[in-house]
């Protein structure tokens, strides 16, 4: 028995989501991060910008491919992004969260993967510019406590995600979601309420 576990524990060992290589990412992050809580992990990021501005919670997890920006300045404007990512939230590989003013993801949220959050998009008025060369329209967006967003799932900016909200994969969010609402589609629609008690045992 003790043969069959030696292997085991070595996949672990190296395991991409919580291995070695995910201690070492965390501990790294540690020193430029505004804050990783006790019991976080981070996997290797695709890219991070102002680090010294995302806070992340006790018990978080953050899968490998990850773009965590928290823009300061673009096309000449000055911004003060900042990500704050509350305790026990789980998130999946290949998250991108973009925030040009406060973004706040709240506490025991699951993310799946590929999950784009952002409180802001591109200015595209004048013609004469590239869209990526033009300023940036900001609303803030909140995520509440205890939500599960499925994959592949955007949100877009000014949106706040009521706590205990379930949207489906593939959804685009545009708008408010309210607490206990299961929305799906492009955009997003409620198309149920979740009980806001466990039901009654039967029998």
């Amino acid at each position: 028995m003790e043969d069959m576990r030696l292997p085991q524990r070595l996949l672990r060992l190296f395991d991409r989501g919580n291995g070695l290589e995910v201690r070492v990412w965390t501990n790294l992050y540690r020193l430029f991060f505004g804050r990783i809580g006790k019991g976080a992990v981070i996997c290797r990021a695709d890219s991070v910008i102002s680090p010294d501005r995302i806070f992340i919670g006790d018990q978080v997890g953050i899968g490998h491919g990850a773009r965590l920006d928290a823009l300061q300045e673009f096309a000449g404007q000055a911004y003060e992004g900042s990500i704050h990512i509350g305790d026990r939230t789980s998130i999946q590989p290949y998250f991108h969260v973009a925030a040009a003013a406060k973004m706040c993801i709240g506490h025991d949220i699951l993310i799946a993967s590929r999950v784009y959050i952002s409180d802001h998009d591109h200015q595209f008025g004048d013609a004469s510019k590239h869209v990526g060369y033009q300023p940036l329209t900001v609303a803030p967006v909140r995520i509440e406590d205890f939500v599960w967003i499925g994959e592949n799932v955007v949100i877009l900016k000014g949106v706040v995600v009521g706590h205990h909200a379930i949207i489906g994969a593939n959804s685009v969010v545009t708008h408010d979601i309210p607490p206990f609402a299961i929305v799906a589609g492009a955009p997003a629609k409620v198309i149920k309420m979740r009980p806001r008690s466990e039901p009654e045992p039967q029998g």
